[in-house]
């Protein structure tokens, strides 16, 4: 429905907002779990568990943690790849009224570093590796009381073992901890660079969480699907959500711990997958790569697609590649919004458009606005896209600045995105107001490149952008200028930040030299300048 402006998704959708999230989780399971089927597989290891046990392991991984005085008020974080404990250590932490913070495996320590400064966990959940690379740093943060190791032996004297946590405990006695406020509780701490700088830690609350994952039943995949391949890290709203969804729905979930494309075609033609849970690089290979041929696809019935625009080109190609396939749902969202709250539908009646991301999801509002007015705009005119409802977040954990940056006066959400909408309330967007690079769906933020660049003794300024790629979505490019009398070596400068910087932040789009950085009065970079330069450069 659009009014004078406004484009709105209908009545908002019932929910258990009396529940804690651990509380919902665990009566979903419970409704199921007799069945004692496969729930969970992960496909580098093969490694299986069924509903029952998953359920198992969550409430004695709650019953641990309660014994370490786990408890509403604290925060503990998992820094690990994808494996089947992680799963349960966030929940069973959930279970006992904690604030999770998940922080991405591929983190280097000065982002670590960052991370942990913002969120003071005091229980850590860690993967042997992660812990390897990164034990100096989280030693060093005063609020860790405990570090917990899912995998291997203990890295160091004082860690403990994942299986040592866990206690036996009744799966059908056992009481979730309950929550004062669902709407103010602060349920996910997730990391996001918002429209600008460095990363910032969104408080998602129970309220949040528990109306995204009623979301995915309008607009996602339903009945026809019961086999999923998830392929992105749980580390991310995307991945977590869709995931803990799919387990209380009695799907099976296949998942890789890390990405390939062999490895994730075997994955659809072993398990004969039906439906997938993607981000636009990946079928950007579906859609160009010949390999893609050697393996058989054709269980694939849907297709979920979020994190980036997917172009119309590469849907078309995708279907006419997978036969069987009725289509593909995209979706729009950010961190900062639980998820998605643009969608498109998975009622196959319906008139889904290419090149859309679909249309409000009941109990959102949104408006488009002149960037420069913040005048309300009328269909098909583009503008900063703006949202408001139960999807927005409580807020950036210790930056109320921030905070109050990306609302507007009128509690609307700015996302930075710039699209606009048609006659019928479908939205498109077309281009970013915000300086975030989009790699392979990870948020990469240019200041956190510019920090890391500035570092080298032979850099006097710099300034990075994106640069175009059909598969990556961008590369993050840097704009140099060096030191009088320093001679170019792009490639000691490229070893430099490859050390420092997680490989989704890295200068894939290369290095330009150039004699000064285009900045604004104030001293702000013009982004938009340096893009420029970069199409006539490219």
């Amino acid at each position: 429905m659009i009014t004078q402006g406004i484009v709105t998704g209908g009545p908002s959708l019932s929910i258990p907002a009396h529940l804690s999230f651990g509380q919902y989780v665990i009566d979903r399971l419970r409704s199921f779990c007799e069945t004692n089927k496969d729930c969970l597989i992960n496909y580098e290891t093969g490694n299986k568990v069924t509903s029952k046990e998953f359920l198992k392991d969550i409430v004695s991984i709650a019953t641990g943690l309660r014994k370490l005085q786990l408890k509403r008020g604290n925060t503990i974080g998992i820094f690990s790849e994808n494996r089947n404990e992680y799963l349960a250590a966030v929940l069973g932490a959930v279970c006992c009224g904690a604030t999770v913070t998940t922080i991405n495996a591929i983190y280097k320590p000065d982002e670590l570093k960052h991370a942990l400064s913002i969120a003071n966990p005091t229980v850590m959940f860690c993967s042997q590796s992660t812990l390897k690379n990164n034990l100096r740093v989280l030693k060093a943060t005063p609020s860790i009381k405990t570090i917990i190791q899912f995998d291997g032996t203990p890295t160091e004297t004082g860690i403990i073992r994942y299986k040592k946590i866990k206690m036996d405990a009744n799966i059908w006695e056992f009481e979730p901890a309950d929550v004062q406020q669902g709407s103010s509780d602060t349920l996910f701490l997730q990391y996001s660079s918002g429209t600008t700088g460095l990363s910032k830690a969104v408080m998602l609350t129970h309220l949040n969480v528990l109306y995204a994952v009623a979301c995915f039943d309008y607009g996602y995949i339903r009945e026809c699907c019961s086999r999923i391949l998830i392929a992105m890290p749980w580390s991310h709203i995307y991945g977590l959500a869709v995931t803990i969804h799919l387990l209380t729905c009695n799907k099976l979930v296949v998942y890789l711990p890390k990405f390939s494309s062999d490895r994730y075609f075997d994955a659809i033609q072993k398990y004969k997958i039906e439906a997938l849970y993607t981000v636009p690089p990946i079928l950007v290979i579906i859609s160009k790569l010949p390999i893609v041929s050697q393996w058989d696809l054709s269980s694939i019935k849907r297709i979920s697609c979020g994190a980036a625009p997917l172009s119309a080109e590469t849907t078309q190609s995708v279907l006419e590649r997978l036969p069987n396939c009725t289509g593909i749902i995209q979706g729009y969202g950010m961190t900062e919004l639980s998820l998605g709250a643009i969608k498109c539908t998975d009622d196959l009646n319906s008139v889904n458009k290419p090149g859309s991301c679909g249309r409000p999801v009941p109990g959102v509002k949104i408006k488009v606005v002149n960037i420069e007015t913040r005048e309300i705009l009328g269909p098909y005119m583009e503008g900063e896209i703006c949202i408001k409802g139960p999807l927005v977040m409580k807020g950036y954990a210790g930056n109320a600045t921030a905070t109050k940056e990306i609302m507007d006066n009128e509690g609307y959400l700015k996302t930075g995105d710039i699209g606009y909408y048609d006659d019928d309330g479908y939205f498109f967007i077309v281009d970013r107001l915000k300086e975030l690079i989009k790699y392979k769906g990870n948020q990469v933020a240019p200041a956190a490149i510019e920090s890391t660049l500035l570092q080298h003794s032979c850099v006097a300024d710099c300034g990075v952008v994106g640069a175009p790629d059909e598969a990556a979505g961008e590369l993050p490019t840097a704009f140099i200028v060096l030191k009088p009398n320093v001679k170019p070596n792009k490639e000691d400068i490229l070893q430099f930040t490859e050390q420092k910087l997680s490989p989704v932040s890295r200068l894939r789009g290369g290095i330009i030299f150039t004699n000064e950085i285009p900045k604004n009065p104030s001293g702000k970079i013009l982004r938009r300048v340096l893009k420029q330069r970069l199409s006539q450069i490219k």
